[in-house]
């Protein structure tokens, strides 16, 4: 059951009657019953065990930190203590803290690492087989994988960190964590929420407001918009192309810009359609997009981009990273052989290189991805590390960096950079990338565009002047977006006006929307990771 079938709708609508005409203090109990049967529905049922104990392992690893920290502040009222007996008991309590911490970390992480990881043991397993005795007795697509485990395993995670750094106190009520865990709007592609943010939204008193739940289905129209009119018909092009191999590298070109549109409106749109459904339900999820194609540089980029992610690896790999023993052993090392500047460098490119390696897997396993995390990894250390010779090149040319050209060739570099790592990724090997990027430089053929091939890869003339006119509407409404609410703001117009522009967007996905008779609903991309 996917988030854009009917089956959803017909979901959504039944929990929302069951959901409001129960009391409020019983309204959270719906939502947990709700998102359980939700996980069970998707097709989660043999691995539904996964999630629970996951959730309980971090609940209760959390109780007992909690119990403990509270022992040790016990003890250290007592009378007579002096500074080295206080010493003595707060290493004694956070060595056993970290005992539990470390216990729970690998029985987390563990069963993320093996769901991720196990078929490529499984695959070399079976080559082995194969060379040895002329069988493949193993089979990796007999691992199943449990939906939505590299969600819930870093949003539990993240909780339970952030009690063992004492940020807050455990939860009691382990239904109340639950619920936290498996929220149906987010367990599949996120928002990887906080338990400070999305555990006390959920512990509010939800009550009915007309105009939130308004607000809520017309950003779950605009997420439909994203995903049925866009980037479900982007799809048909980028894989009919790259399923092909062997094409002009103007028709690559083509593709990887149609596929960097893709990415965002399938991911950002799903976004936006679990976020409304949340706000009618009276619950906020973090916004998880900031229209990252405006960014004009790389960082930039990825504080716009899974905003959720991005500061669940800032918050719990790289500053622990860049304060880590070993960094310092790094940095202290360095002084002696280097410059100021150098040791700077080299104190940041440590971190940063383990946190996009880390983000590089967490997307998907293999080459592809680990170079991505590489990738990504030197694009911004160079950043960091050449920003004063960047800053005098733009001087010495004497560019006036406030000009609005200057600022949108900003922006086009930083588009082309993020084009260049999903070429990584997209075509499934490092071998096809090659292929791919050779034949851009070598066989780039630019009047293909013209000769009509371009219309031979599952799009005639019109469907692919639709999607230039939805990417137009994209754009308009994401400039409207970085200076206003729109929702406000079409809140704010006649009757008349507002329901012109609201029947205009159901109708448009209605009948521009890639579904039907003979259409296999396409998942949602990230839903993968």
């Amino acid at each position: 059951m996917t988030i854009t079938s009917v089956n959803f709708m017909l979901f959504l609508l039944v929990l929302f009657l069951v959901f409001y005409a129960c009391s409020v203090k019983s309204r959270w109990k719906v939502l947990l019953a709700g998102s359980v049967l939700f996980y069970l529905l998707a097709g989660a049922k043999k691995l539904f065990p996964c999630i629970v104990l996951t959730s309980a392992a971090v609940w209760y690893g959390a109780r007992r930190i909690g119990a403990l920290y509270a022992e040790q502040e016990e003890k250290l009222k007592a009378e007579g203590l002096d500074r080295s007996g206080k010493r003595a008991i707060k290493e004694q309590y956070k060595s056993r803290a970290k005992r539990i911490l470390m216990l729970t970390l690998v029985w987390c992480v563990g069963i993320l690492c093996v769901s991720k990881f196990a078929k490529y043991a499984v695959l070399y397993m079976d080559r082995i087989s194969m060379a040895v005795n002329g069988t493949a007795p193993f089979s990796a697509l007999k691992i199943l994988v449990p939906l939505g485990i590299s969600y819930y395993t870093f949003s539990t995670v993240g909780y339970l960190l952030d009690v063992y750094w004492k940020r807050y106190e455990p939860e009691k009520s382990f239904w109340r964590f639950f619920l936290y865990a498996i929220y149906f709007p987010h367990i599949i592609q996120g928002p990887i929420s906080r338990y400070n943010l999305l555990g006390q939204e959920l512990k509010k008193e939800l009550r009915f407001d007309s105009r939130r739940a308004a607000f809520g289905m017309e950003l779950m129209l605009w997420g439909l918009f994203k995903k049925l009119v866009i980037a479900d018909r982007l799809n048909v092009f980028v894989s009919a192309v790259y399923n092909g191999q062997d094409q002009a590298g103007s028709i690559f070109l083509i593709a990887m810009l149609f596929d960097a549109f893709q990415i965002y409106t399938d991911f950002s749109g799903y976004t936006d359609i679990v976020r409304g459904v949340s706000q009618i339900f009276g619950v906020e999820l973090e916004q998880n997009f900031n229209h990252p194609f405006f960014s004009k540089t790389v960082p930039e980029y990825w504080r716009r981009w899974h905003m959720s992610l991005g500061s669940w690896f800032k918050d719990y790999v790289y500053y622990p990273c860049s304060v880590s023993h070993w960094v310092k052993q790094i940095n202290r090392k360095a002084k002696n052989r280097f410059s100021e500047r150098a040791c700077r460098l080299v104190a940041v490119i440590f971190p940063v290189y383990v946190t996009w390696v880390l983000t590089g897997l967490w997307h998907g396993t293999g080459m592809t991805y680990l170079c991505w995390g590489i990738y990504y990894g030197t694009l911004i250390t160079i950043s960091s590390a050449f920003q004063p010779e960047f800053r005098a090149m733009t001087n010495s040319l004497r560019i006036r960096t406030e000009t609005f050209f200057w600022q949108l060739f900003r922006m086009l570099r930083t588009f082309c950079c993020f084009m260049g790592g999903r070429v990584l990724t997209r075509p499934g090997s490092l071998h096809n990338t090659k292929i791919i990027i050779k034949n851009i430089l070598m066989n780039l053929q630019p009047m293909r565009l013209f000769d009509g091939t371009i219309c031979s890869f599952g799009l005639g003339r019109l469907p692919l002047a639709l999607i230039f006119c939805s990417l137009v509407v994209l754009w308009v409404v994401s400039m409207l977006q970085e200076r206003m609410s729109v929702r406000e703001a079409l809140e704010k117009q006649n009757i008349v006006i507002r329901w012109v522009i609201l029947f205009a967007a159901i109708f448009s996905i209605l009948i521009f929307g890639v579904y039907g008779r003979g259409y296999d609903v396409v998942a949602f991309m990230y839903q993968a990771y």
